[in-house]
């Protein structure tokens, strides 16, 4: 399969897992307002609106993976970056849910509960759902090397925590227990926004061309080893762009023939690309 059509298939399969993101979010959001609904619970209902805000974030990894595919002569080396601002956006949507979570445990007052199966029936699917779904769409997201899809799933990994939270609001409310709900409140916001400063400082680094990986480097270093033709390697250094790569390298050649040197650097980058699918652009400087 060449660069384009894997480009191509990765593209298909972002939108789609995207698309599912959205399809989660909009279920949830449906069965825990009901559920608040039948079951008098105020924490249930505030997760379901809270739910309508992670809706709001799938749709906008949504458009921020169609933008970035997009091809304009104003942005030569693509829009793949809109993937790591949605990110960016989607880690503030993140520590705000911590916030929320807190500010609604803590200050919030409490309601009785009228029905506790109800309340636990949408809570066990809430759990269930966010639990196999984030691990999920977390792996495919490595998979595909998306940013914004990485940042969704921990998205829907901090609903899962949000879930347990609620869990245990309604437990503890239920049998009279009002600290035992701030402790686990507590604990369940710091991984939350754990979570959050992960995919703002990797978006960050992007955003402001941080170099790539060491172990990006380390394969290219491994492939121009390989080649006969290559005397010295002086330096190998890219940055990231959404989920792709963009290489610069600078060897030293056994030739003195210029159009030779040119088939070999026209190697060099065909290789990389072919071993490194995600890589967008591969640039030699010989000597």
């Amino acid at each position: 399969m060449n660069a384009q059509a894997t480009k191509n298939l990765n593209f298909k399969e972002k939108k789609k897992i995207s698309l599912y993101s959205i399809g989660v979010n909009l279920t949830l959001s449906l069965i825990k307002i009901a559920g608040g609904i039948i079951s008098g619970s105020a924490a249930l209902l505030a997760d379901g609106v809270h739910s309508l805000s992670d809706l709001a974030a799938s749709a906008s990894v949504y458009a921020g993976i169609i933008i970035s595919n997009k091809k304009s002569k104003s942005f030569p080396f693509g829009l793949y970056k809109v993937e790591n601002l949605v990110a960016l956006v989607s880690a503030f949507a993140i520590f705000f849910a911590g916030y929320e979570i807190a500010k609604d445990v803590f200050f919030g007052e409490a309601s009785p509960i009228k029905d506790l199966r109800i309340a636990l029936i949408v809570i066990g699917l809430t759990v269930l759902i966010t639990y196999f779904y984030a691990r999920y769409e977390k792996k495919m997201a490595e998979k595909l090397n998306s940013p914004s899809l990485k940042a969704d799933a921990e998205h829907i990994k901090a609903d899962f925590y949000t879930a347990l939270v609620v869990l245990a609001g309604i437990l503890f409310q239920y049998f009279g227990v009002v600290w035992g709900e701030k402790i686990a409140v507590l604990v369940v916001v710091f991984f939350i926004f754990h979570s959050g400063f992960d995919i703002l400082k990797e978006a960050v680094k992007v955003l402001l061309d941080a170099s790539v990986d060491h172990e990006t480097i380390d394969k290219v270093k491994n492939i121009l080893k390989d080649n006969p033709e290559i005397e010295k390697i002086n330096y190998i250094t890219g940055r990231n762009s959404g989920s792709y790569k963009f290489l610069q390298l600078d060897v030293d050649l056994k030739t003195d023939s210029l159009s030779e040197a040119h088939h070999i650097a026209h190697e060099i980058e065909q290789k990389i690309k072919k071993e490194m699918p995600f890589v967008e652009k591969v640039i030699v400087h010989y000597e």
